[in-house]
């Protein structure tokens, strides 16, 4: 147990063994203090000897530690840089888009063109980026206004293995390739797609899903299936402002047998 005695050449007391093996306090001079060896003196003087003997190998562990953290600066600095120009070309890539599709005038194939170029570039430049992935997204939507419904559907296949997905949207994407099957006439694919989509409860597409459902099967002329999938719907939504409408399918699709 160590006590400091303020005054005198005494500094401190510590406790030792005597001859005897009992605990004695032993008393510490200033003048013995200062014949002691200070730890840090002993550990710099041992760093500065051994940098001395070493010069060679510590220069190049600095040069190469100091190489590899400007090295990681300029990358973060790179990275950054490239982030903010994929956001900055796809908002204006985007903005050209929006006015396109609500234009009170058809728009002309070469906009069209145009504008695919631009999402495609930025998908492709910017890929591991968020607005590289939603210019993916968004280079399928202008193939479907173009009526090139295949590369659309290419686009929106390559989409589900995107973080967006993983993040929340892959029931918008799904939603869009059943659309872009249906626009293709490719009826059996449709409903796969649809019918995923109303298993997910979660998902905003589910009521229009099961109502597409029993749409498909009544346009193949498939009575028995579309009142299954129009029941379907009924027993989810109850309540659906087009209730009534669909009471009225079931009624004449089961007249018709």
């Amino acid at each position: 147990m160590l006590a400091n005695v303020p005054r005198g050449d005494v500094l401190y007391s510590e406790s030792v063994f005597d001859s005897r093996g009992e605990l004695v306090a032993k008393k510490v001079t200033r003048k013995e203090l200062l014949k002691e060896p200070d730890e840090f003196i002993s550990t710099s003087a041992k760093v500065v000897e051994f940098i001395r003997e070493n010069q060679r190998p510590v220069i190049i562990g600095v040069v190469v530690f100091l190489v590899c953290v400007l090295a990681a600066a300029g990358l973060y600095g790179r990275n950054q840089y490239r982030q903010s120009r994929s956001h900055e070309l796809f908002n204006k890539a985007y903005l050209d888009y929006e006015q396109a599709v609500t234009s009170t005038t058809p728009v002309k194939a070469e906009e069209w063109d145009r504008l695919f170029k631009e999402f495609d570039a930025i998908a492709k430049d910017y890929g591991s980026f968020v607005a590289g992935e939603t210019a993916l997204l968004y280079s399928a939507h202008v193939l479907y206004a173009k009526k090139d419904f295949k590369g659309a559907l290419e686009r929106y296949q390559k989409m589900k293995s995107t973080r967006l997905v993983e993040k929340g949207l892959g029931s918008m994407v799904l939603y869009h390739m059943a659309m872009t099957s249906l626009a293709m006439n490719d009826f059996d694919k449709a409903v796969l797609f649809f019918d995923q989509l109303s298993k997910d409860t979660k998902s905003p597409y589910q009521r229009q899903a099961l109502s597409s459902i029993a749409d498909i099967y009544e346009a193949m002329g498939k009575n028995k299936e579309a009142v299954q999938a129009y029941r379907q719907y009924l027993k989810m939504f109850p309540q659906a402002p087009d209730a009534p409408y669909v009471k009225a399918r079931i009624a004449d699709l089961s007249a018709k047998g």
